[in-house]
């Protein structure tokens, strides 16, 4: 173990390129190759510097485990995106610490417990074979923009029961509010942050309105805000109608991406692999289809939860996260200073040879109970992140990419248009580099 004090160590490998440009050129190129291009030059730990800042880049399990146990000790939610807090606000659980972050988690975890969950299958099972129908009616389908169709309608009816209707104005309003992230900081009307900031006004007075008249009801629901409602009844936890709508809109953000990046990645990676499709199906076609799908029924469907873990673990719908430091530190020799922003990778951890046998392939049967590579070390397995920031809707994104699938496999056959590129893009999220189109028919 290191005694020396963090001061008197050096910095990571690296290079800061240019005072304000750093690598940005390099890492908008191409982000995947620039960040693997670094791990196998410098090893698991090493400087940067992208959009002005200072970053020290952790890979590999060691490294990221460092990163994830040390929260609120070394690490804590990064500052540096300005805009996005002007626009998405600073109180939903991602930006909270301490002990506000933990009476958040352990409200918003209430509110998504598998008893609550249970609600959702009857919906995301109906709402499903709705889009099958639809897609069934067309020779080809979009598919990355059908499943984000399907998500943002089945994320708003289960978080705050809104029909489809209000559906693609909401989508537009979240597009406007994206595309000012990533740009300068001058909130006129004709700038991406004017238009994303006048979006999210009209976003947060939508849902504003649904809150209030939610909480004169008797009966809150058992949709995510109801159950939310009921649990601040019960505890002494309460949020402000501000502090949900921005809750609300965080999940409705984060949810529709990561569920569709894993929805469609999911198609894609099983497309050309018959033996997982066929034992996929023979698992289905044992369910008992006299009873209604249920928490129990999913629990037995465990080849597709091996092939869902698999999935994720090759294209987890986010490739990393980022800290700040707030105290000096130190890992494998090197200093780690207070105020640097730090970025983990967790693809590094899920590709790791020494965890996972062959981690280039496909094979569902690393996660049986014989194999269980996902159990060889804490926190080698992280698609959603790990540690106290781990995603609170984990089960819930488990939840929906389960009843999709078991209904999709029931209902439909499904080909991919010929020699088109499969390629899926990892940052930021996971989703494919090109169009993809595949054609939807009946059992």
């Amino acid at each position: 173990m290191n005694m020396n004090p963090p001061s008197s160590l050096p910095l990571p490998p690296g290079n800061l390129g240019l005072p304000l440009i750093g690598k940005n050129k390099n890492i908008f190129k191409n982000p995947q190759n620039f960040i693997e291009e670094l791990y196998q030059k410098y090893g698991p730990v090493y400087k940067s510097r992208f959009l002005g800042k200072n970053f020290i880049y952790f890979q590999g399990y060691e490294a990221v485990k460092f990163v994830l146990t040390n929260e609120n000790k070394y690490f804590t939610s990064p500052t540096i995106f300005k805009n996005f807090q002007r626009i998405f606000g600073k109180t939903d659980i991602s930006k909270l610490v301490g002990q506000e972050h933990r009476d958040r988690q352990k409200l918003l975890t209430k509110a998504l417990k598998n008893q609550v969950l249970d609600n959702y299958i009857h919906t995301i099972h109906n709402l499903s074979k709705d889009y099958f129908l639809k897609w069934m009616k067309s020779d080809f389908v979009d598919l990355y923009f059908e499943i984000n169709n399907y998500t943002l309608e089945l994320v708003l009816k289960l978080l705050l029961g809104i029909d489809s209707a209000s559906g693609s104005e909401i989508d537009n309003y979240l597009k406007d509010m994206s595309s000012g992230l990533n740009t300068i900081p001058l909130a006129f009307p004709w700038t991406k942050l004017g238009r994303a900031l006048k979006s999210r006004d009209k976003l947060f007075n939508q849902f504003e309105e649904i809150i209030v008249n939610r909480k004169k009801e008797s009966d809150f629901g058992l949709d995510v805000l109801g159950i939310l409602l009921t649990v601040q009844e019960q505890t002494n936890i309460e949020l402000t109608v501000r502090e949900t709508i921005e809750q609300m809109v965080s999940l409705l953000s984060l949810g529709r991406k990561e569920l569709s990046s894993a929805l469609t990645s999911f198609l894609i990676l099983t497309s050309e692999d018959l033996d997982v499709l066929k034992s996929l199906q023979i698992e289905q076609e044992k369910l008992d289809t006299s009873e209604p799908l249920s928490l129990a029924k999913l629990k037995k469907m465990v080849y597709l939860e091996q092939v869902i873990k698999e999935v994720l673990r090759l294209a987890p719908p986010v490739s990393g996260g980022l800290r700040e430091v707030i105290q000096d530190c130190s890992f494998q020799g090197f200093r780690i200073p207070k105020g640097w922003n730090v970025a983990y990778g967790i693809s590094s951890v899920l590709q790791d040879p020494e965890i996972y046998k062959q981690p280039e392939i496909f094979n569902p049967e690393r996660f049986n109970s014989t194999n269980a590579e996902d159990k060889k070390k804490p926190l080698c397995y992280i698609p959603f992140g790990g540690g106290a920031r781990e995603c609170i809707g984990k089960e819930f994104a488990y939840l929906v990419i389960k009843i999709f699938i078991s209904a999709l496999l029931d209902n439909c056959n499904w080909k991919f248009k010929e020699n088109q590129d499969l390629t899926i893009n990892t940052f930021p999220v996971a989703r494919p580099a090109h169009k993809i189109e595949v054609c939807f028919t009946p059992k």
